[in-house]
């Protein structure tokens, strides 16, 4: 899966914006509300992006095929009184090819002995990231119970760090902090790193990133500078990466970022902050162009500076849900 150049990506993205303007009701209804249409869209910077909580309007399903041909649904976190984004999907080949695609192209390490702080992909069937994780251990060719959660959401005890050589450890940041304020520590071999994910704002006793990245270090014996971070969401099909010690997120060549003013609702100039807005061609039967609630700064064609959630929006992602589960064991 290629992005390619700017021509290349514009032409691809309002190809698939038409396809999807065609056979999406409820995107179509949505950009034609904005006086949009598919014959007006010129470049991926001119398609309407749906905000994430269009995916929670059960009764307008954002996808572009029938109800019967759904394969899989992820959901977004939230309490059981919440209503639930939901993400449709008919073929999981772009969603796989997106994750391990940008793992060869960004440059992540090595995840030949992967250990799972998270459900497995059967015990938590409607989570992406579990689904993620899957994708990942099929790919390493790792045999063996890799999985440190079981099926009602709680931890399966004190792990013995994974035996010899370097070890992987994928886990939402909550489900991190969990494991530390339960566990004794355990040092990980030489070389070892961790994947944290999800955030942890929202909680009462939620640290700042310096915090907690000294935290994880000093419970695991991971360096901070082996402490990479993954943005995404549910609603995106695409992930991005922070590596450790720097300040950007960067995403894979067929995403685009764009950051809009609030206020006016235009494009933020250079250095400006607004609504972090995501292009993701993976996003091939749903909607391709995604309106966070997260505020960031624009640093690039597919790289931003996060700066949190916008005010008044609820705790957002997975790590939110590993901590509703985790804080009921």
């Amino acid at each position: 899966m290629r992005g390619g150049a700017a021509g290349d990506f514009d032409e691809l993205a309002v190809g698939l914006f038409g396809w999807q303007f065609e056979r999406n009701a409820a995107y179509r209804n949505f950009c034609l509300s904005l006086g949009v249409d598919s014959k007006g869209v010129d470049g991926w910077r001119g398609i309407p992006a749906v905000p994430t909580d269009a995916f929670k309007f059960s009764g307008y399903p954002l996808r572009c095929f029938p109800e019967e041909r759904v394969v899989r649904s992820f959901l977004t976190s939230g309490t059981t009184k919440e209503v639930r984004g939901r993400h449709d999907f008919e073929d999981l080949r772009w969603y796989e090819a997106s994750i391990l695609g940008a793992w060869r192209e960004l440059g992540l390490p090595d995840f030949g002995n992967p250990w799972f702080l998270a459900q497995s992909p059967g015990d938590a069937g409607h989570s992406s990231l579990s689904y993620m994780f899957g994708v990942l251990l099929g790919a390493s060719g790792a045999v063996g119970e890799r999985w440190l959660m079981g099926a009602d959401g709680g931890f399966k005890g004190n792990w013995d760090g994974g035996g010899e050589g370097a070890v992987a450890l994928f886990s939402t940041a909550i489900g991190l902090l969990r494991y530390a304020e339960r566990f004794e520590a355990v040092g990980l071999p030489e070389g070892s790193w961790i994947f944290e994910t999800g955030g942890y704002k929202g909680l009462a006793d939620g640290p700042g990133p310096e915090e907690f990245r000294g935290r994880i270090s000093g419970h695991f014996g991971v360096p901070e500078v082996r402490i990479w971070n993954e943005y995404s969401m549910t609603e995106l099909s695409s992930q991005f990466y922070r590596r450790p010690g720097e300040r950007d997120h960067c995403g894979p060549g067929w995403t685009r970022i764009r950051v809009v003013d609030p206020e006016t609702g235009e494009e933020a100039g250079e250095g400006e902050a607004g609504y972090l807005e995501i292009v993701d061609l993976a996003n091939v039967g749903s909607v391709m162009a995604i309106r966070t609630q997260d505020l960031a700064i624009a640093r690039g064609a597919s790289s931003f500076t996060l700066l949190g959630r916008a005010p008044g929006a609820l705790p957002r992602g997975c790590s939110r849900g590993a901590d509703d589960l985790i804080s009921k064991r």
